[in-house]
């Protein structure tokens, strides 16, 4: 007979919602690029035209703006590498969700050569969205979803947190915040010695069964719904190859809109049975609760 606590998870991975609160291919996969292999955050200065740069809120026409990226170098000394500087983005584009939009930052190869930003093309970097403190608690909770994310498989985004200074070439007002960095999906693909995949349409049975189970519990846990392997909406999906199974695995990424770090513009979609991003649904295939436990182990 399956006990109460038991029933309930039973429930929940079949769909019903609740308002509580393994490791992938075995083969060796290779070391993070430079600026991943360290959880130590980095301290930075990026100058910029950042008044022009938000005036760029439209991500079919993207309007590209020249700056500088200034850190310390332990072996080289202050070093100054020239970047690119993008918004990017949907919902936290919005100007009416954050003033200080997401960025797309692309490196000069050649002056980050040997720096913490070694082989970097270019990365996402998440900022810190308003002033308020509170949107920067937020952005540490993201941050520290992606290290719980890690330690469950290593097919998953690596993250570099940031004490960042802000100094906009068209103004006087400097702010420093905390920011971090996304490994890039290329990256992170070449480092499970996977190809990624951006076709829509994937389906449960599809994917790895196992990281099905893990990827869609994870979300469960930390209350996070804004996620699709059909449309690959928060999803990144990769192929690694035959000795896998014949089996895709899906990536998760993008946990603003979680319970968990519930910020102040997340909300589940109107479709869904719940009606505040604190309410857990499970939103993964429905399994036996013998099926589960192997997974719900790892938790």
């Amino acid at each position: 007979m399956i006990g109460p606590s038991r029933l309930a998870i039973l429930l929940v991975m079949c769909g019903v919602s609740s308002a509580l609160g393994q490791e992938t291919p075995s083969a060796k996969t290779p070391q993070p690029e430079k600026l991943f292999r360290s959880r130590v955050p980095i301290t930075l200065t990026l100058r910029a035209p950042f008044g022009e740069l938000f005036k760029d809120r439209d991500t079919l026409s993207v309007k590209p703006q020249s700056g500088v990226l200034e850190l310390t170098d332990e072996k080289k000394g202050a070093v100054s590498i020239p970047v690119t500087l993008e918004t990017r983005g949907h919902f936290r584009l919005k100007r009416g969700t954050c003033s200080f939009a997401p960025l797309k930052v692309t490196f000069d190869k050649e002056k980050a050569d040997g720096t913490e930003f070694n082989d970097q093309k270019s990365l996402k970097l998440v900022t810190h969205c308003q002033g308020a403190n509170r949107n920067e608690q937020n952005l540490l909770v993201e941050e520290s979803i992606y290290r719980m994310y890690n330690t469950l498989t290593p097919l998953s985004h690596r993250t570099r947190l940031a004490q960042i200074r802000y100094v906009p070439e068209d103004s006087t007002k400097t702010v420093t915040k905390y920011g971090f960095f996304i490994e890039d999906d290329d990256d992170m693909s070449k480092r499970n010695a996977g190809k990624l995949l951006m076709q829509q349409g994937g389906a449960f049975s599809d994917m790895e069964p196992e990281q099905m189970d893990m990827v869609a519990t994870f979300e469960y846990m930390i209350g996070n719904t804004d996620w699709s392997v059909f449309a690959i909406h928060n999803i990144r999906v990769l192929d690694v190859g035959s000795a896998a199974g014949g089996y895709y695995y899906p990536v998760a990424y993008d946990f603003d809109f979680s319970g968990l770090v519930s910020t102040r513009y997340s909300g589940p979609d109107p479709q869904l049975p719940i009606k505040n991003v604190r309410d857990r649904l499970y939103r993964g295939p429905c399994k036996t609760i013998q099926e589960m436990e192997p997974v719900l182990a790892n938790f």
